[in-house]
């Protein structure tokens, strides 16, 4: 039976396609010595378990999974970080409501020196429902958690230093000057509204800058010469008149420009929100956004599920083929590469659109990797598993 929707590939070439990674629904993707860790979006999607899994990628053509870790009870467990040479992050998020209230929130650690068999060899607690999307600096060996803190409204950053892997130490956290709170603050909210002024991220670090995006409560810019004294510098925010859902914010090389994206939510589709901003920071103290960039809308809109923006891979650098590239992730249009030589004029170079399996409304491109040979991991949320692409443009 013909798909549907059949694939479409314009400057990507597919490689292989493991259709049982995380259990066919994943978040995020973790490259790391031939094999790929993969965060389950659980109940989110409908029917695949919380945890995460583990591919063989030493033949991208043959992908195979070859592990798989489900979550205790009550936990929603779908982002991951590598952390050093053999550690892995995996986060513990209490799931909303009655499900989730006697959960562990936090995160557990795991070894990966045999890459393909982790081993649970520590967890980290954490106040409220846990860490969300979480990121991690290894060549500062710190780590960043959009976590609830005693004194904030919401998700706050807590930077972690992170040199033993094994034993994560506190070193700040950090929120916007409007989410302090006069009495305890509130936070345990796993599923925040679209304007709600919540840490999502993952922050990054450039130079003595940090970059993070808050949801609902926009793009900052911090100061973070001294992390335990961290300053705000300068903010913008959209929201109103935009939904929010502001997901992650990434400066380009060693560009003045930020790529921004506004995650599409499940709730409600928008035929003209919720995509990649280009933001203009020449100015720290009044960033001002500049550009958008969306795919064809007649073409992709009324395709069921998402239509919008999710994440981009994380790591824009100032040289080499991929310089001045954005892969982004666009739910039901598939991966895109997006030139932003000219930040004032986006201009999509490629594009990659899995078929649809037989069985599935469409797929919804949820995350994507790298590893170190520059092949792409496209991750699926909806049943889709895990494409492995070579960008030939």
């Amino acid at each position: 039976m013909a798909s549907a929707y059949p694939e479409e590939a314009v400057n990507f070439r597919l490689l292989g396609h493991d259709p049982q990674a995380a259990f066919g629904c994943g978040s995020i993707v973790e490259v790391h010595k031939g094999h790929a860790y993969v965060g389950s979006v659980g109940g989110s999607s409908g029917f695949a378990p919380e945890g995460f899994t583990v591919s063989d990628v030493t033949d991208p053509r043959k992908p195979r999974k070859v592990w798989e870790f489900k979550a205790p009870p009550g936990i929603h467990m779908h982002k991951l970080r590598v952390v050093g040479d053999h550690f892995l992050y995996v986060n513990s998020e209490r799931l909303a409501g009655e499900k989730g209230m006697n959960a562990r929130a936090g995160f557990f650690i795991f070894d990966i020196s045999i890459p393909a068999a982790p081993r649970e060899v520590g967890f980290h607690d954490m106040p409220g429902s846990g860490p969300h999307r979480f990121g991690v600096d290894n060549t500062r060996k710190l780590a960043f958690f959009p976590n609830d803190a005693e004194g904030w409204n919401r998700r706050v950053i807590w930077t972690m230093d992170v040199r033993d892997p094994l034993k994560p130490e506190l070193v700040s956290i950090w929120g916007l000057p409007w989410q302090k709170a006069d009495n305890g603050g509130g936070g345990n909210d796993p599923m925040p509204a679209d304007s709600t002024v919540t840490l999502h991220g993952p922050p990054m670090i450039r130079g003595n800058r940090m970059f993070a995006a808050f949801w609902g409560g926009g793009v900052a810019i911090i100061d973070c010469t001294d992390l335990t004294n961290m300053q705000l510098v300068g903010h913008v925010g959209w929201s109103p008149p935009f939904p929010g859902s502001t997901h992650t914010a990434w400066p380009i090389g060693d560009r003045p420009y930020l790529v921004v994206t506004d995650e599409a939510r499940a709730r409600q589709k928008y035929w003209d929100s919720q995509f990649m901003w280009i933001v203009d920071i020449r100015e720290e103290t009044n960033p001002l956004p500049v550009a958008t960039w969306f795919p064809d809308r007649d073409k992709y809109f009324n395709r069921p599920g998402r239509f919008g923006a999710h994440n981009i891979l994380e790591n824009l650098p100032a040289d080499g083929p991929w310089k001045d590239i954005v892969f982004l992730t666009y739910f039901n249009a598939g991966l895109r590469a997006i030139d932003v030589r000219d930040p004032l004029r986006p201009k999509e170079i490629g594009h990659f659109v899995p078929a649809v399996p037989e069985g599935q409304e469409n797929i919804q491109s949820n995350d994507v990797g790298a590893d170190e040979h520059g092949r792409l991991y496209l991750i699926d949320r909806w049943g889709a598993g895990m494409h492995i692409l070579e960008y030939t443009g």
